[in-house]
């Protein structure tokens, strides 16, 4: 599977997730466990969040989006293409991945994300506090761990645990263009 789709996913996660924040914060109490689903004073709506990033870049317009369920089972590995001009926000959902990338990241870790999710916890405008990660630094994400993988970034993904690791992927990844470099679909002038 390229990783450009991985990172397509990953992007429209954020985006959603941006979105879902600014306009859906829940102003009442929660009667669940604080970090589990949020109650909108809706019936039958909750928001559960499942991970948050920011992107400096974007890919140029049209894009297409995409969400993935991605399996890594174990002593398997996904290999990330420098080349590859896609946006993606990942979060893990079971198991455990050790990443390595050739850029900077920041990873949310579940515990802040929870912090975020729980009313009252955070000012209204507040934004979770992200990890910094070093470029070239091995580092684990482990479930509810989210990290953005911004365009062309070289390294890999890899499961060293027993069990299967599933990542949730949001990816914003440029429509392919033809040969005067034009997105596909774009009227001659």
């Amino acid at each position: 599977m390229r990783l450009s789709w991985f990172l397509f996913s990953l992007a429209a996660v954020v985006l959603l997730g941006t979105l879902a924040v600014a306009g859906l914060r829940p102003t009442a109490a929660q009667d669940a466990t604080p970090g589990a689903e949020e109650d909108f004073g809706l019936e039958g709506l909750t928001f559960e969040p499942i991970g948050f990033g920011a992107a400096n870049r974007l890919p140029a317009a049209p894009a297409d989006l995409v969400l993935i369920r991605l399996t890594i089972e174990p002593a398997a590995y996904l290999p990330f293409d420098p080349e590859d001009a896609s946006v993606a926000l990942v979060a893990v959902e079971s198991g455990t991945v050790t990443v390595r990338a050739d850029v900077p990241l920041q990873v949310l870790r579940a515990a802040t994300l929870a912090m975020f999710a729980t009313p009252g916890a955070v000012e209204e405008d507040a934004v979770p506090a992200p990890e910094d990660v070093a470029a070239d630094t091995e580092f684990t994400l482990e479930a509810g761990d989210s990290v953005v993988f911004p365009p062309n970034v070289g390294g890999e993904a890899r499961n060293e645990g027993s069990e299967p690791a599933v990542l949730l992927a949001a990816i914003v990844e440029a429509q392919p263009g033809d040969a005067d470099g034009a997105p596909a679909g774009t009227p001659a002038p």
